[in-house]
């Protein structure tokens, strides 16, 4: 081939490269006035599409918005919407649109950052947080984003500085566990195992979700393994309602979630039958119980026994002690008996246990309800019953779907 003909199709190449990258970026052909007309138009109808909540009407707006004129506002705000759908490809397609027309922004970086972090490019993905901070160096997500590849890369005390400056700069915002746990995650593999389980336990509490949002990027399965067997085995050992139900609310879906709920039924098996064994054990023994109408998040109860017959009222959901005592009282106290004395308690579970032969009661306040069942056994106990027995045990605020009739077994 002559060189003139060499030459010829290095032009034609470059050329062909060119109009790639101007019909990449909008920039040629160039829309008409009534397109970009038009398309500013389709654009204002998708924000408020997307104001009224309706995503999928805002995507084909967007769509035909960004076909008759290719405007960088229309783009970015696709981008959002194609990463809540989970199309992390089409978003990182619309933001490399993005920058590539001059549409710098530091949020534009740091979304491509947190892209292609999940992609894999870590080295790109670094490079536009990088940026990011240069546009912007108090820009917390671009800080947590660069702190995610830094996980990702293995370089801990890096990551650990940037999730920690993530959470001075960003405040208390939605992202305050995602920070939490990346952090701490950052900590453990620098060696800081304590400060490392503070920090993610601290997160899961705010958003148990987070492991798993980590989990998409393949960082913090190992941590999450041994924390999940930790917590399991502090729960079991001893075993109690309220452990197994902080494990589970840490980590529904652990290695040990399913053998923590068949614990939980196990121990709510034994109080109902204890109760039930206690009630027998008394003869002509009458429970009622009475909820009140107060807020579920701030609640009092309150226990009411008589003094000469086994009857027994606990009320629930008062909003202060007194209305809760009256309210207990007034269930227990029926027919000839008038002598019910009434014990108020807050946000707690309470049970009630009787020695039948020394007519002694013990009472007991707790976060579980088996400890308070055990906790009222052992009162009565100290108190020198020989055969204390629970009868009864209840916890305010009382779930909703429960039904509290007067009873009598």
């Amino acid at each position: 081939m002559s060189n003139v003909l060499k030459l010829a199709a290095v032009a034609v190449l470059v050329i062909g490269a060119a109009v790639v990258a101007l019909v990449f970026s909008g920039a040629w052909p160039r829309a008409s006035a009534a397109d970009r007309e038009r398309s500013r138009a389709l654009f204002a109808e998708a924000q408020a599409q997307l104001e009224a909540g309706d995503q999928a009407a805002a995507m084909q707006l967007l769509n035909e918005s960004i076909r008759l004129d290719m405007q960088n506002d229309a783009l970015r705000v696709r981008a959002s919407l194609l990463v809540s759908r989970n199309d992390f490809e089409g978003a990182l397609r619309d933001l490399d649109r993005v920058i590539a027309r001059r549409g710098g922004l530091a949020e534009n970086y740091s979304l491509r950052c947190w892209l292609r972090a999940r992609s894999g490019a870590l080295d790109g993905a670094r490079a536009d947080c990088d940026r990011a901070l240069e546009i912007n160096p108090v820009l917390a997500n671009a800080f947590g984003n660069r702190g995610l590849v830094g996980l990702k890369q293995g370089r801990y005390v890096e990551a650990w500085d940037d999730f920690n400056t993530a959470l001075r700069v960003g405040g208390s915002d939605q992202w305050v566990s995602w920070r939490l746990f990346g952090r701490g995650i950052a900590a453990w593999g620098r060696g800081q195992a304590t400060e490392g389980r503070q920090d993610v336990e601290q997160a899961l509490r705010g958003n148990p979700a987070v492991a798993g949002e980590f989990a998409q990027f393949g960082v913090g399965g190992e941590l999450m393994r041994e924390l999940d067997d930790a917590a399991y085995a502090a729960a079991a050992n001893p075993r109690s309602l309220i452990g197994l139900q902080q494990y589970l609310y840490l980590y529904p879906a652990g290695a040990h979630a399913a053998e923590a709920r068949a614990q939980m039924a196990e121990i709510q098996t034994w109080i109902v039958e204890q109760q039930a064994a206690g009630q027998r054990a008394l003869p002509g023994f009458f429970l009622a119980q009475d909820r009140g109408p107060a807020p579920p998040d701030d609640t009092f109860g309150a226990i009411a026994v008589s003094r000469s017959t086994w009857r027994v009222a606990f009320a629930t959901d008062y909003a202060t002690p007194g209305e809760a005592e009256s309210a207990a009282a007034a269930a227990c106290n029926g027919g000839a008996v008038r002598d019910c004395d009434a014990y108020a308690f807050r946000n707690v579970c309470a049970a009630l246990a009787i020695s039948p032969r020394e007519r002694t009661r013990g009472m007991a306040w707790a976060h579980g309800q088996d400890d308070a069942v055990q906790g009222a056994v052992e009162h009565c106990q100290s108190r020198g019953g020989r055969s204390c027995v629970p009868v009864h045990s209840q916890c305010t605020p009382t779930p909703r779907q429960e039904a509290t009739p007067a009873a009598s077994p």
